[in-house]
């Protein structure tokens, strides 16, 4: 870029609020105000930079909180977590009970599930099923063998 382009060229907001504040190094300073020589529109931008700074800086006013504030604001902030830890030993006992609740259930149900699981692998001999009765299989209460309960019968109407 030439030194013609670079007049013509703008500052950015960017620039023109690092030129008034301060931070800017010494050649984009330099080259800042080199430009700011021949551009009004730039000198007006930063004018208005600079009033609302100073305006900002004026009316920065330090708020005193009111004294009854602070416990409030302590009790929200420095309490919680010694507050929290109490909740949690408080807690302690009844989670601890309540784990051995659940391993105590979960052993229970374990066993009933393998204890039924195994009499229904057992072999017909253990059962009691009489290989020379009426069939293979087949026990009392099925149908066909000589001490199987009867059928209900279906009521008999009333007489007259």
């Amino acid at each position: 870029m030439s030194a013609r382009e670079e007049l013509d060229a703008h500052l950015t907001d960017a620039v023109v609020s690092d030129y008034v504040d301060g931070t800017v190094d010494a050649a984009t300073r330099a080259d800042a105000e080199r430009h700011l020589a021949s551009c009004a529109s730039c000198r007006s931008a930063v004018d208005k930079t600079r009033t609302v700074v100073t305006t900002a800086q004026r009316e920065r006013a330090s708020v005193t909180a009111p004294p009854e504030l602070w416990p409030m604001v302590a009790a929200s902030t420095i309490h919680l977590a010694a507050m929290r830890r109490q909740v949690l030993a408080s807690l302690r006992g009844v989670l601890i009970a309540g784990a051995i609740a659940l391993v105590a259930a979960t052993a229970v149900v374990t066993w009933k599930v393998a204890r039924w699981s195994a009499a229904r692998d057992v072999p017909a001999a253990i059962v009691g099923v009489n290989s020379s009765g009426p069939g293979p299989g087949r026990h009392a209460g099925h149908a066909g063998h000589p001490t199987a309960p009867e059928p209900p019968r279906a009521p008999a109407a009333p007489r007259p």
